[in-house]
Formats: structure tokens, C-alpha cells, sequence
């Protein structure tokens, strides 16, 4: 673990907050890197596919002019029905939302060119092969390399890679054991061989997810207070909001405003104000879940997503925060904000935009009560 560590921060990587364990696990990606992901996926299937379906065809003219009639015959019936099932997965409709279901469509992809390759071994299995013959075997004798370098294009977790290439190298013994004229010491030959690739291609894909999560969070935090900027936390209300309807758990959003920010960048500059906004957001985030999010809606605005927590146990956690404060400013004095706290199953409503504007309204009846509060009541 420590030279995988090694390896990926000579390259540039950060691996704070744990971002090594989500190279090799999807249970801490957020919404966004598990969109974006399983988007990637599907639209390189679809990609994929549609660019093997005329090589596919094509190479039917190979087989007929270099084997034997009644081969060529299986090996075309094989490829046609090949073709059809790739162009399916192209047309697949683009749906992102279940994983599962895109890994499916991922396995079925690389299984294709795996179940032309059994088909072959079983039919050349005892053949005396010459000439051209010789050499079109060999090209689908290469096929499960072909198939183990497909997976470094797509990026998944280490889990999911190791997996699928355990699984192609399993079927490669298995088809060879079953139906092929390989002795023992050749395939595990094979398999050494087969391993020492798969090892290179994850690394390819865990480089390769590397960098969307890398590009993601350049794209979707602020560069200033590390919060989610206001598209991405909209986007992250969307899913959490959508998954609360579904799932009938309670989703909690509170919206603050630091107290006299003005103040601070009018009589200490705009430098001490961007570590006041700092400090807000580290004293935030001590008091929150990993499952929470703070969105930088906007200045000195900030807002909180508590997933799955309910008003009672929302207050709970301003209560902390407002105990703890939000840091000092700059000329000593605490930090403070004013905050409102709206909650799905207690104040209801069709969607996540109705919470924001509930809270940012109760933020403002905060502020006329004098400041240095939460409200999570309209009147």
C-alpha cells in the first residue's frame, strides 16, 4: 500500500481525506464523481461498441478465406450475432443512475469478443493449422489481450478492475482446460502473462479516475474555502433531495451568513476577509458528517446539507456549532452568523430550491432578531 502511495504522489496526487481508499472503493464518492463516472462508462461502451461492429463483420471475409468451410461457417453464424449484440449496447438509452446496471452493460461488452474466443479455441482445438490458417489463429488466440487492454480505458475502482480481470483470466483456464490443446506449463504461461498485464492496466485505470477526481474537484470546489461552489452544491441537493423522496428519510438544509462580514474587508481588507470565510468553513466542517455538505452559495452566504438528519437533530448540530463559534475576527472578537434551518418531512414542499429559499428566508428573520442566531420557524 505504502509504494502504491508513493508511486501515485511522485505523480501528483493528493491523497488527503482519504482519496487513496476511493481510487479502490466507491463507498465515499460523492454524487457528483459517481455521476460523472458512470457516465464516462456508459459513453465509452456505447463508443465502443459501435466501433467494433464493422471490424467484427469484417473479419467473417478472413475466417472464409483462410479456414476450413464448415469453421467459417460457425465462426460467421458467431460474429453476426456478435454484431447485433454490439450494436444493442450502442443504442443503449443513456441512463447513468445505477451502477450495477452499468457494470452489467460493461461485463456483456467484454464478454463478446470472450465467447468469440471460446468458440474459436474449441473449433481449432485438435487442428493441424498452416499458412494463414495458422496466423488467424494466432490473431484469436490474442483476443483476451485485447479484451484485458479494453479495461484500462474505463474508469473504474480497483475493486471493480480486479474483478472483471480475475473473472476474463478464470475464462481463459476454463476454455482452455475445457477445450483447448494447451498443455499445463503453456497455459500458466498464459496466465503469468495475463497477469502481468492486468497489473499494468490497473494502474491505467486508477490513473484514469485519478484525474476525473482530480478535475472534478478543481471544477466543483472553491479554490478559496475548499466548499462546493453553488452549481455543484446544486447539483448535490438535487441527488440528496431525490434520494430523500425516495427513500422517506428526512433531509435538513440550514443557510448561513457571517455577521458583519463587510466590516471586515471594509476596515481589514479583503486578505483578512478570506481567512475569516476560511475560518467559517474548518469550524463548519468539525461538526458535520462526511455525508454533509457545505455549499459556498455566494460570498459570505454558506449552505449545509445534513443528509438524512431531521429538525430536532439538525438543531442539535447548530446548537454545536454555535457553542463551538465559527472562528474570530480579525480584530478579536467571535465570529458569528445568522442562520436558517429548513427541513423536507417537517416543512414539506416539491423540491430541494422550495428548502434553500424556506432557509434563506428564515436566515433573514435571524438577522432582524438581532443576529448570531438560527430560526427553523417561518413566523
Amino acid at each position: 500500500m505504502h509504494a502504491i502511495r508513493d508511486f501515485f504522489q511522485n505523480s501528483g496526487v493528493d491523497f488527503s481525506s482519504g482519496r487513496l481508499f476511493d481510487l479502490f472503493f466507491t463507498a465515499h464518492h460523492g454524487p457528483q464523481l459517481a455521476r460523472h463516472r458512470l457516465q464516462a462508462i456508459h459513453a465509452r461502451i456505447r463508443l465502443v461498441a459501435a466501433l467494433f461492429v464493422v471490424p467484427t463483420l469484417a473479419w467473417i471475409a478472413l475466417d472464409v478465406l483462410t479456414l476450413e468451410a464448415r469453421h467459417g461457417l460457425v465462426l460467421a453464424g458467431v460474429r453476426s450475432a456478435a454484431a447485433l449484440v454490439f450494436v444493442g449496447l450502442a443504442l443503449v438509452p443513456r441512463t447513468y443512475a445505477n451502477r450495477t446496471a452499468t457494470l452489467a452493460l460493461l461485463v456483456a461488452l467484454l464478454a463478446i469478443p470472450m465467447v468469440i474466443y471460446g468458440v474459436a479455441v474449441h473449433l481449432f482445438a485438435g487442428q493441424v493449422l498452416h499458412g494463414f490458417a495458422l496466423t488467424n489463429a494466432r490473431l484469436y488466440a490474442a483476443l483476451p489481450m485485447v479484451v484485458m487492454a479494453g479495461i484500462s480505458i474505463f474508469p473504474l475502482v480497483a475493486v471493480e478492475s480486479l474483478g472483471i480481470a480475475l473473472a476474463l483470466a478464470a475464462a481463459v483456464a476454463a476454455v482452455q482446460l475445457l477445450g483447448g490443446d494447451s498443455s499445463v506449463a503453456e497455459l500458466l504461461s498464459m496466465l503469468w502473462v495475463q497477469m502481468l498485464v492486468m497489473a499494468v492496466y490497473l494502474v491505467a485505470c486508477a490513473i484514469q479516475l485519478h484525474y476525473m477526481m482530480a478535475l472534478l474537484r478543481e471544477a466543483s470546489h472553491d479554490k478559496l474555502t475548499g466548499a462546493l461552489t453553488r452549481r455543484s452544491g446544486a447539483d448535490a441537493m438535487g441527488v440528496y433531495y431525490r434520494l430523500s423522496c425516495q427513500q422517506g428519510t428526512p433531509f435538513a438544509v440550514l443557510f448561513l451568513d457571517l455577521d458583519h462580514f463587510k466590516a471586515v474587508n471594509d476596515n481589514f481588507g479583503h486578505d483578512a476577509g478570506d481567512k475569516v470565510l476560511q475560518s467559517m468553513v474548518s469550524h463548519l466542517q468539525k461538526h458535520l458528517r462526511q455525508a454533509d455538505v457545505v455549499v459556498r452559495w455566494g460570498g459570505e452566504e454558506f449552505v449545509v446539507l445534513l443528509t438524512n438528519t431531521s429538525m430536532p437533530a439538525a438543531l442539535e448540530v447548530v446548537n454545536r456549532m454555535m457553542l463551538d463559534g465559527f472562528g474570530s475576527r480579525p480584530e478579536g472578537g467571535p465570529l458569528t452568523a445568522s442562520m436558517g434551518l429548513a427541513e423536507r418531512l417537517t416543512d414539506g414542499g416539491t423540491d430541494w430550491m422550495h428548502l434553500v429559499t424556506l432557509a434563506d428566508q428564515r436566515m433573514y428573520l435571524a438577522k432582524s432578531r438581532g443576529r448570531a442566531r438560527c430560526v427553523s420557524q417561518s413566523v
